[in-house]
């Protein structure tokens, strides 16, 4: 809102005695020459001059008042002056934006339309009224007046700032595109024109054509902060991670306690997986802010990645007495007593978490794991069946309910659950992806294709949805050079997945190209070397390559590790072994 409160005639005590004594002795000298002024000629008779000098009196101890911040006895002086002197359009503004600094938006509009009415070419009277009505949230009205202003003055650039602000704040994004784009016909170098059209651009969508204004408003004023944060966030989007952390720290050579900047930093680190970085960067926001809640929060978030769960409670419990973070903080002790192993008090902390509580669903869902982890599948069950009536459009709970027959081997059970959720969840990408798992194991791969098919429908880009049809026809023998692709895509998006690697290996080896099947079958090896399928996978490769020696190795290796196929395994062992004892003789 506007404060155009005039400040013309601050005068200290002594300056305003000699000018009220000047008055006083002009007014004295009018009365002695009263007789020379006729009423008719255009000149004031003795009343209206008296008058209009005890409204000056007036308005001159309100600006004393104003002086000693005695609001309302400044008002009274105006409201005083304003009787004796009712034509002053300028007296009604102040005293207009005298009430609008009380709070009394009402009495503000009674004068300030009082003032256009004296005075309807009154421009700070129309920035005013705008402002007013911005405060009660009237924004076409504040629009009108805005309006009023350009006609009066159509290069008025603050008029066209504001205006374009509020069709933003109605997203009415084009129009204040266009609005800004006005203000820049004006003025082409304006930092703030350049800076909100990047902001509208944003908004828009328009990520190329926002980032070249920022970098504008960057180039006419290297220091304009708001534009860095900006621009740092369209890089962010893009996933210039670097990029934004540049600008991130060139806010902090000019702000270096700017907590905004250090928490971004942090954020920022954390999708890195900079976790150590990004802990320095919230303890700095900690320490900055006071034991900053939202700093402690992240701090206790690396600690638990790091798998330091000591740590991570402390941080944690010290957030249990703040409301906005304290069912968030009792769920990550939750997870935090997990990871140390102790059970039973995860448990009571996952049930200690608020119906109310964002995290109620996931709390609930985390608890009947451990129960039936536990051995206490009914009482499972129970809590998933609860659960799921208070929250029928949850995903998740489908898929953890689905999880438990399938640790029983219950496959329809798990399917007809999952095929429940999918009539409820409004996108079940998950649902169809454990579906295809379900009906992978169950041997039915028709199904299982057709519902992976349907996960890449809703995201053609999913990694794992491409690598798991890759692999599928991979392990048919069937569609390579389509399975080829698909793992290929998958690859760019999650290029240090063992699994995908494996995947693209074993496409090779399927397709008889053995050296290129080794050479990506040894990489999935060397970052999953406990995986059985991996090792199986390489020793089939260095025995088509005839490395016997070495691909026995791994067919023993295997079987030592888990979710091994061990009848099949010693199948390839016997055969393996008689190979090598006949090429001995």
């Amino acid at each position: 809102m506007h404060n155009i409160l005039s400040r013309r005639f601050r005068l200290n005590g002594p300056m305003a005695l000699v000018l009220i004594l000047w008055l006083i002795l002009s007014f004295a000298g009018c009365a002695a020459m009263g007789g020379l002024f006729r009423p008719g000629e255009g000149s004031p008779t003795e009343s209206q001059d008296n008058a209009k000098g005890l409204a000056y009196y007036h308005y001159l101890m309100a600006q004393q008042l104003l002086l000693a911040e005695d609001a309302p006895g400044a008002i009274q002086q105006y409201e005083a002056a304003l009787e004796q002197d009712p034509s002053s359009a300028g007296m009604e503004l102040e005293l207009a934006s005298l009430y609008q600094r009380q709070g009394d938006i009402k009495k503000a509009l009674a004068h300030v339309e009082k003032a256009l009415k004296l005075d309807p070419k009154q421009q700070e009277a129309y920035f005013l009224l705008a402002g007013l009505h911005v405060g009660l949230n009237q924004l076409e009205e504040a629009i009108q007046e805005y309006e009023h202003i350009l006609a009066l003055d159509p290069e008025n650039r603050e008029a066209r700032l504001f205006l374009a602000t509020l069709y933003a704040q109605q997203r009415r994004f084009p129009k204040a595109i266009r609005t800004i784009q006005e203000i820049l016909r004006l003025e082409p170098q304006s930092v703030v024109g350049h800076y909100y059209l990047g902001r509208f651009f944003m908004e828009t969508g328009q990520v190329v054509e926002a980032k070249k204004e920022l970098n504008k408003t960057l180039s006419l004023d290297p220091r304009f902060v708001p534009a860095m944060f900006d621009l740092a966030v369209a890089l962010e989007g893009e996933k210039q991670f670097n990029r934004a952390l540049a600008l991130y720290h060139r806010v902090l050579r000019q702000q270096p306690n700017n907590t905004r900047a250090w928490a971004n930093i942090g954020r920022v680190l954390l999708i890195q997986n900079r976790y150590g970085e990004a802990q320095k960067a919230f303890a700095k926001v900690k320490a900055l802010e006071k034991n900053d809640p939202g700093a402690r929060f992240n701090i206790g978030l690396i600690n638990l990645e790091q798998k330091l769960p000591d740590d991570a409670i402390k941080e944690f419990r010290a957030l249990l007495t703040n409301p906005r973070y304290q069912e968030r903080a009792r769920y990550y002790i939750a997870l935090a007593l997990e990871e140390k192993g102790d059970i039973k008090a995860a448990t009571r902390e996952y049930q200690l978490v608020g119906r109310d509580s964002e995290q109620f669903i996931a709390a609930r869902l985390r608890m009947a794991y451990l129960i039936y982890q536990q051995g206490d599948k009914d009482r499972a069950r129970q809590i998933l069946d609860e659960i799921r009536k208070l929250a029928p459009d949850r995903e998740e709970i489908y898929i953890t309910t689905s999880y438990f027959f399938e640790e029983e081997n219950l496959w329809d059970r798990a399917i007809g659950v999952l095929k429940e959720g999918m009539g409820k969840v409004e996108h079940p990408g998950e649902i169809y992806f454990r579906l295809a798992v379900i009906y992978e194991k169950k041997q039915d791969r028709d199904e299982s294709i057709a519902y992976i098919k349907k996960v890449l429908e809703l995201n053609p880009d999913n990694p794992d949805a491409q690598n798991f049809l890759g692999y599928t026809y991979a392990e048919q023998g069937v569609n390579l050079d389509e399975a080829e692709r698909l793992i290929r895509a998958a690859l760019q998006a999650k290029p240090n997945s063992g699994q995908i690697i494996d995947s693209l290996g074993w496409v090779y080896y399927k397709k008889g190209q053995i050296d290129k099947a080794v050479f990506e079958l040894e990489r999935a090896h060397r970052l999953m070397p406990q995986d059985s399928t991996v090792t199986e996978h390489l020793a089939d490769a260095y025995h088509r390559q005839k490395r016997y020696r070495e691909a026995l190795r791994l067919y023993r290796k295997a079987t030592e590790l888990e979710n091994s196929n061990p009848s099949e395994l010693r199948k390839k062992i016997n055969n393996l072994e008689l190979l090598l004892r006949e090429r001995s003789l």
